[in-house]
């Protein structure tokens, strides 16, 4: 992924003036930089939800995008809630679940589960969907240290091979995880 003289502005306040990056495919980048300034906005552009900028951004490949907060189907089940994204999947829907430890919760709506489930349902839905490239903003600051230790590395596992770009605030979780590391 390419992005070339990214400038991005809300009114008078400039976020991005010539912003140049290169992410390298297959691998796990973490983006890190204080808050407000902009790591959410450039996932946006890179997702094609923000058109408003001027530069470029190229990549190749479809995109899945983990939001800071679940967007999940509320009339939907865990199961039915993953398997919505893709019709063929590469991957066992029941595998995904066990990973994120959601096993067992597969008719569970998500009224009834807690934030860090539905967090982690958010990610294995981002993972069954098997996307090129895996945008993820912020997926563990709700799920507890000691399931968000139990499960990463798990996750990192089922997506070698793909382009996974992390925004994250936590030095330790990039430190461990990340190829790359980018402070904006």
């Amino acid at each position: 992924m390419k992005i070339n003289n990214l400038t991005k502005a809300f009114g008078n306040n400039t976020v991005f003036k010539d912003l140049n990056l290169e992410i390298k495919d297959n691998q796990v980048t973490y983006i890190m930089g204080k808050s407000g300034i902009g790591k959410t906005t450039l996932f946006k552009m890179i997702a094609g939800l923000d058109k408003d900028y001027t530069g470029n951004i190229s990549f190749e490949g479809s995109i899945a995008y983990v939001f800071q907060e679940p967007r999940l189907f509320p009339h939907l089940s865990v199961l039915n809630n993953l398997k919505i994204v893709s019709d063929s999947p590469i991957y066992d829907a029941y595998e995904i679940l066990n990973t994120v430890e959601l096993g067992g919760c597969e008719n569970m709506m998500p009224s009834e589960l807690s934030g860090g489930m539905k967090m982690r349902l958010s990610i294995a839905r981002a993972i069954y969907y098997n996307a090129d490239v895996i945008l993820m903003d912020e997926p563990f600051v709700s799920i507890d240290s000691d399931t968000k230790e139990r499960i990463a590395k798990s996750i990192f596992d089922l997506l070698k091979g793909k382009t996974v770009i992390v925004i994250s605030h936590d030095q330790n979780e990039a430190n461990k995880y990340a190829d790359k590391i980018i402070n904006i």
